[in-house]
């Protein structure tokens, strides 16, 4: 038990399921496993890795890189495709473990560090799953080995080695509801071996596309105006916008609608509350956003000599996203003696000076951002033997650019300027504007480019490794390593982002308060690590690693890792681990520049706090119930996170057909990177009193209070868990059956927002102080069941239930009508459980076929009344798939 092998290869014979002590003995090869830099027979070591393989993820149904690590029981957080419909995703998909930060958690491929943006997450798009023979994830710390952004642990991409065959995939999916239908092409072909040849070229080609899905072509989307049940009362939740159409007048600090005075009703979707028409901007939004991907990877290896080999290895590709949002709003300036006077004389405006509305151009269509994300990525490495030595040198370049265009928005200043004409008319419903004001209108619309922002990698690194002396247990093995990075961030918004649009250089887009600035960062760091193996006897085996780091002008550090490795007995094996880590700030944390960043997700009214910082800024608060305007910046103060990791673990394999394991964790963070909440911000605002600052008005030249997002060092956090896995094979009459269950539960995840102050526990309880939340368990039970050409997979898939964030709501009688005051809830988020089946028939060696259905039983997301992020409501995006059931079909051939 806990034999010597090939670990992958052991995984893909005897389990087909999660990772697992393997149980048959392979070819014995010396490779570099995930977590250590020493090449040695691969086996269950001190360190937690779970590999996932080619055929686990054929079974999986899953079609990307960032589908596979999603439904992975220790992922949590990360940023997910629909955080670019509004919610700042930019076209990002990345991966966090356990719920520790997408900036925490390193990706590789095959070993060597991906550039990520600004110095930061990872976008898992770049990466073709195509080309991918297997994944490796260390669910532990490895600062010691891989220097920073390894704090939560690493994700390792393996691509296929000298491969020469030949296969071509379709595949796809559409789901039973309209919206998000997909199809995916891969094609790959090797050529030569690199034993026999003394040469292999291999390229993969992976090129996908997505439909949107509309938030109204799903019920529990469809609207921003919800009728729920909670403890046996009827509530209703809405969350609109005061720039309505026809516009609000701003009068006596609150918003009035002239057609709500005049028909005695609010127009088609909106919604009204008190003397405001709020409109439905929910109803008019993308839940899914479009995407086309196209991914090529070439390889090129050729052996020098007998002990020797060059790779080459070539990425690029291009993922193209877009999120349409609701039309854009903005405020404009009437005049009460022009045109449009009498309008304001309805709503009881009676100043002279010219009164601010608060309008949506609906007649102008959708704002759609469209992502084009390009990366571009050439390695090159030597590996071999020298002198006694295992040895790796890489050299890399990489990039990846992102290109924002923007299409649906006016110029700001010269729509207000045709408003003013009397041409365009703000009271009147969508469809009533003359011909002559469409035409004025089509001349002053953007498109095209909005910004540019561009993120580059140069990388060298080498190391090393050897057997040293013999011990009881075997040879002792040392590795030595170094590595030098050079991070470059450029942010190029273009002349309309900078306010530099228009035939006079000073014009944005209708509804911007500000403008973004150009900025370039560059950052510069070296490592050198030692590790040191020690088998003391035939059943202990103890680790150490070591590992400086200096990022230059900004920190130094050193980091240390001890594992151990005790197997008493053939059936049992127990392992541990203690480090230290840290993580750098990304260039966006540390260079960033002060500007402005949109508004606030959520409306706030004015508090006595609010009231007294806003007089203290010599600025006030916003009239009525309104979104504030929201400021980013970075913080060229800000200081490395330091870390701490601690892991215990057991595995125990009584037979060939059956393996049980679990690790504890526990990850202690110190000088937490983030920004402070919005909710807890607003609701107390002398805690956080350098969070806030005076925004002067572009339309009406008034100095409001604002918000300031910026980066900077909070306090401490500390996560637990435990992962567990549980892996048997059976041989029934029917055919052999394979089961493996895997499931993270998590004991702790707890904040603080300010050195030395409160916790706030985020374990099942989307914390209004924090704005996310931690799954108590999350997991997988995967089934199959193979009996000659056919196999049929079955997959359930659970995660817990949560406490949603608390909203105020009104509650309603029998006939629906408003009933007493408002009241605070905190619904009730439950478990859930979904399926998925896939059936694979291999035709015969070449041609095999499979068809499967996601979400079996159409499960559909629970009700949320989250508002922060992305614009959709009814659910929330970050946890749950809005596309329900969904049926697959692939075939591939191999030649």
């Amino acid at each position: 038990m806990f034999k010597p092998h090939a670990l992958h290869a052991a995984i893909a014979a005897a389990l087909c399921s999660l990772a697992a002590p393997a149980l048959a003995q392979q070819t014995l090869e010396r490779v570099e496993i995930t977590g250590s830099a020493i090449k040695r027979i691969a086996s269950e070591g001190a360190l937690p890795v779970q590999v996932i393989s080619r055929k686990e993820i054929d079974r999986s149904g899953v079609t990307s890189t960032v589908d596979l690590l999603q439904n992975l029981a220790a992922v949590q957080g990360g940023t997910v495709e629909s955080a670019s419909i509004g919610g700042g995703g930019g076209g990002l998909a990345t991966v966090s473990l356990h719920n520790l930060g997408e900036d925490r958690t390193l990706v590789l491929l095959n070993g060597r560090r991906l550039v990520g943006e600004g110095g930061g997450a990872v976008d898992l798009s770049m990466v073709p799953l195509s080309i991918i023979e297997r994944v490796e994830v260390l669910t532990d710390g490895a600062s010691a080995i891989y220097g920073s952004d390894a704090v939560a642990g690493v994700v390792n991409f393996i691509t296929k080695r000298n491969y020469s065959d030949g296969n071509i995939t379709l595949s796809a999916s559409r789901p039973q509801k309209e919206g998000g239908a997909e199809q995916n092409f891969y094609l790959s072909k090797g050529f030569g071996d690199l034993d026999k040849n003394g040469f292999n070229i291999m390229a993969g080609l992976s090129v996908d596309k997505r439909e949107a899905l509309v938030a109204n072509q799903r019920d529990f989307s469809k609207t921003g105006d919800i009728r729920f049940q909670h403890n046996g009362k009827s509530y209703r939740f809405f969350n609109g916008s005061p720039s309505a159409i026809p516009g609000n007048v701003d009068v006596a600090g609150e918003s009035r609608s002239a057609y709500l005075v005049e028909k005695g009703v609010c127009p088609p979707m909106h919604v009204q509350e008190g003397p405001t028409c709020y409109f439905d901007y929910a109803s008019t939004v993308e839940a899914w956003p479009d995407r086309k991907r196209a991914n090529v990877f070439a390889s090129a290896a050729v052996k020098l000599g007998d002990a020797h080999t060059l790779t080459v290895d070539l990425l690029g590709g291009s993922t193209f996203t877009s999120g349409k949002i609701a039309a854009a709003p903005g405020a404009v300036l009437v005049d009460p003696a022009g045109p449009f006077g009498n309008y304001l004389k309805m709503v009881g405006y009676t100043d002279t000076t010219p009164a601010v509305v608060r309008y949506r151009a609906i007649d102008l269509g959708n704002r759609d951002a469209e992502y084009d994300r390009k990366n571009q990525a050439l390695w090159m490495s030597l590996e071999g033997q020298l002198q006694g030595w295992d040895y790796t040198a890489n050299l890399g370049l990489q990039k990846t650019k992102m290109e924002e265009s923007n299409s649906g928005y006016p110029l700001g200043k010269a729509f207000g300027a045709l408003l003013r004409s009397g041409l365009w008319n703000p009271f009147v419903l969508p469809g009533n504007q003359s011909d002559a004001a469409k035409a004025a209108a089509a001349k002053i619309m953007l498109s095209g480019l909005y910004q540019t922002e561009t993120s580059e990698l140069r990388s060298a690194d080498v190391r090393a490794s050897r057997e040293l002396f013999k011990l009881d247990g075997g040879n002792a093995a040392l590795a030595l390593g170094a590595s030098y990075l050079v991070d470059k961030l450029i942010s190029e918004p273009g002349e309309v982002a900078q306010g530099k649009g228009g035939p006079d250089k000073n014009d944005s887009r209708f509804g911007d308060a500000g403008a973004l600035i150009p900025y370039s960062a560059t950052r510069k760091a070296y490592g050198v690590f030692g590790e040191l193996s020690a088998p003391l006897t035939k059943q202990l085996e103890i680790t150490t690693a070591l590992r400086y780091d200096n990022y230059q002008e900004i920190a130094s550090a050193t980091n240390g890792k001890l594992g151990l490795r005790y197997q008493p007995t053939k059936e049992i094996l127990v392992r541990a681990s203690v480090g230290s880590g840290f993580r750098a700030p990304t260039l966006r944390q540390r260079f960033r520049p002060l500007m402005t960043f949109g508004v606030t997700n959520s409306p706030y009214r004015c508090s006595a706090d609010m009231a007294k910082m806003a007089a203290s800024l010599g600025a006030e608060c916003r009239p009525g119930n309104l979104q504030y305007d929201a400021y980013i910046a970075g913080d060229e103060k800000i200081k490395p996170e330091e870390s701490r990791q601690a892991t215990l673990g057991v595995r125990f394999e009584p037979s060939a057909n059956f393996t049980a394991g679990a690790d504890l964790w526990w990850v202690g963070v110190d000088g937490v990177f983030g920004e402070v909440d919005q909710n807890e911000a607003f609701a107390n605002v002398y805690k956080y009193p350098d969070r806030w600052l005076a925004h002067t008005d572009p339309v009406t030249g008034r100095k409001y209070l604002a918000y300031n997002r910026k980066t900077s060092n909070l306090g401490k956090r500390f996560v637990t868990g435990i992962d567990m896995d549980m892996s048997g094979r059976a041989q029934l009459p029917m055919g052999r059956l394979t089961s493996s269950f895997k499931v993270t539960y998590m004991i702790r995840d707890s904040f603080q927002l300010i050195p030395n102050g409160q916790y706030y526990s985020i374990i099942g309880d989307n914390n209004p102080a924090i704005g996310n939340q931690t799954f108590r368990w999350k997991g997988n039970f995967v089934n199959t069941l193979q009996h000659g050409a056919w196999a049929h997979t079955l997959s359930v898939n659970f995660q817990s239930g949560y406490k949603d964030i608390n909203k105020s709501v009104t509650p309603l009688d029998a006939n629906g009508k408003p009933a007493g005051a408002n009241e605070t809830v905190r619904l009730d988020i439950p478990n859930q459980f979904t399926f998925d089946l896939q059936t694979e028939y291999q035709f015969n060696k070449a041609l095999k076929f499979s068809l499967g259905v996601i979400n079996v039983l159409d499960e559909k997301p629970p009700l949320s009344l989250r508002t922060n992020g992305s614009h959709m409501l009814g659910f929330d995006y970050r946890y749950f798939n809005p596309l329900g059931r969904t049926v697959q079909a692939r075939a591939s051939w191999n030649f």
